[in-house]
């Protein structure tokens, strides 16, 4: 069994993986003041004392003082980290709060230094989850959205992308690797890229992908445009046998949204309504 949460956050973003005997990956660390929701909070409540994965995909001012935040909460109530995954080519000296996480976890991604060019990508495997990294190297790139770890997550007939705040430029520059398309082809839960911002909206990344869900996590007071909406969702296929009428999420009009996989039934995808609850089966 698997549970993906996308959580309703003021800023930033915040989705959890949790497997049923407790473990579980958390990416981000956004938190909601309307709700309480508080990442270190929520898996306490959850009962989670380690996590097997802390993912740290974006690199503003903002995700990163969320991070400071976090790993204090984690110290003062016990919360084991096993590794985290962060962009490996980022230089301490410029990204200061990772520099701190990187001294008190191991990163997942190691670089090859004999590999030949630059790295771009690492699998793990952790606890029958597979997640798959992509990144652009500093100093190709030197502005923090394009320089966002991509993250990739397969789980049965669960395959949905994080890109974090991935802008055009870094997507273009991700589409030119064999890997990282061929790993487009097999999501069908796509996460838009920086909050579905027109800047974030990468069309040629549809040539290869063929979502049937897409999930926007907007922040607090932020509604996506109109017109990106409309984009986004032309995008979308929606799911098999016309289960769902809805081929398009978002946190601000849906809440958090949770993707579940049982054994070995149909992905489940249940939403948390402002209004009233409300489930889709895929």
């Amino acid at each position: 069994m698997l549970d993906i949460q996308i959580f309703d956050v003021d800023q930033g973003f915040c989705a959890a993986l949790s497997t049923k005997d407790h473990h579980t990956i958390l990416i981000d660390f956004g938190h909601n003041t309307r709700s309480g929701f508080n990442p270190a909070q929520y898996l306490l409540q959850q009962n989670c004392t380690s996590l097997d994965c802390l993912i740290v995909p974006a690199y503003g001012k903002e995700h990163l003082a969320g991070l400071s935040d976090f790993l204090k909460q984690t110290l003062v109530e016990g919360l084991a980290v096993h590794f985290l995954a962060a962009n490996p080519s980022l230089k301490a000296d410029q990204f200061h709060q990772l520099d701190v996480a990187n001294q008190r976890f191991t990163n997942a991604i190691a670089t090859d230094q004999n590999s030949q060019g630059k790295q771009i990508s690492q699998s793990v495997k952790i606890h029958g989850i597979d997640c798959s990294f992509f990144w652009n190297n500093y100093p190709d790139f030197q502005d923090a959205h394009n320089l966002s770890l991509v993250t990739f997550v397969s789980y049965r007939d669960i395959n949905i992308i994080f890109p974090s705040d991935l802008e055009v430029d870094g997507w273009r520059a991700l589409l030119k690797h064999d890997e990282f398309r061929d790993r487009l082809r097999h999501v069908n839960m796509f996460v838009a890229a920086n909050h579905g911002r027109e800047a974030s909206y990468c069309p040629e990344v549809f040539d290869y992908c063929s979502p049937e869900l897409i999930i926007i996590s907007n922040e607090l007071n932020q509604r996506v445009s109109p017109q990106m909406l409309n984009q986004y969702q032309n995008h979308a296929k929606g799911c098999p046998d016309g289960v769902c009428d809805q081929k398009l999420l978002t946190t601000h009009e849906h809440g958090t949204i949770t993707i579940s996989k049982f054994l070995d039934r149909l992905r489940f995808v249940k939403t948390q309504l402002k209004t009233q609850p409300k489930a889709h089966q895929y």
